[in-house]
């Protein structure tokens, strides 16, 4: 078995917890190779890439949501399931929070294959002439901080709204306890099928999130350019319009624990005491 180690230096300062990684999964007999971006600072290991080679047969994230973020963007095409060990602040996207005994239990886990792996729908956003994925959401967000911009928003070939606001999100239910959390989305179960549609600090009282079924291209288009946002990186700075689909392939988060995404919610976001 061949597993992929992916590091955030920012949260895993110096490497600690990778190289307690790396060695335990010497003791258990399995590869490994660490990814490139670390693999200078690392020392002597065999390196892997965004275009996953050698290709391993699970990657694990050391970080926070947002370094699993960025395992699953190059993991995802490649159907390579992904374990986060959560080095930083609120986890929810990780399988294992990190402790004295986190590297051990982790190599315990995979060599057993006690874990599940749970499918999550991915976006495909096509702006600028470019394409992109994201397993959270896709942001059109206004280039002039002082003003708001005129957003239209159609699903296939029906128009839904037009919204004055600082952008609008197109998300998954796996977004849905992301960013657009924070600007009122409901909860949404990561099985149920559908694409959220929000709004961002809209300057109109009827404004409300939408759920919209994922078989049909969602489009939005801006009175003015600007910057498309996929999984908190801007991705383009100057678009117009960007249409957003269901990608033709899913992510696969490794998952470890009996509390389910209900429990996790309680856990993580305080829902219920």
């Amino acid at each position: 078995m061949l597993i992929g180690i992916y590091a955030n230096p920012e949260r895993d300062v110096g490497l600690v917890f990778a190289r307690k990684l790396a060695g335990e999964l010497e003791k258990a007999g399995a590869e490994y190779v660490v990814h490139d971006s670390v693999l200078g600072v690392f020392g002597k290991a065999r390196g892997f890439g965004d275009d996953c080679k050698p290709r391993p047969d699970m990657i694990v994230s050391l970080g926070g949501d947002g370094t699993i973020l960025s395992a699953i963007a190059f993991a995802a095409p490649e159907g390579i399931p992904v374990m986060g060990v959560n080095l930083g602040g609120m986890g929810f996207l990780t399988a294992v929070t990190a402790d004295d005994n986190a590297a051990k239990e982790t190599v315990r886990t995979i060599m057993s294959g006690n874990y599940t792996v749970s499918e999550r729908a991915m976006l495909e956003a096509r702006a600028a002439g470019r394409k992109f994925f994201a397993i959270n959401e896709v942001v059109f967000y206004k280039r002039s901080l002082g003003k708001t911009v005129d957003v239209s928003v159609r699903v296939g070939d029906s128009h839904v709204a037009n919204y004055k606001a600082d952008g609008f999100i197109v998300g998954t239910p796996t977004g849905s306890t992301g960013w657009a959390l924070s600007v009122g989305g409901p909860i949404v179960c990561p099985d149920i099928p559908c694409l959220l549609l929000l709004p961002m600090n809209c300057h109109q009282l009827s404004a409300r999130p939408v759920i919209a079924s994922d078989k049909q291209p969602v489009i939005v288009a801006g009175s003015e350019p600007g910057s498309i946002i996929a999984d908190g990186n801007v991705v383009a700075g100057d678009a117009q319009e960007m249409t957003v689909v269901r990608a033709p392939f899913n992510a696969k988060l490794v998952t470890c624990d009996d509390f389910g995404f209900y429990g996790r919610l309680n856990r993580k976001l305080g829902l219920a005491k």
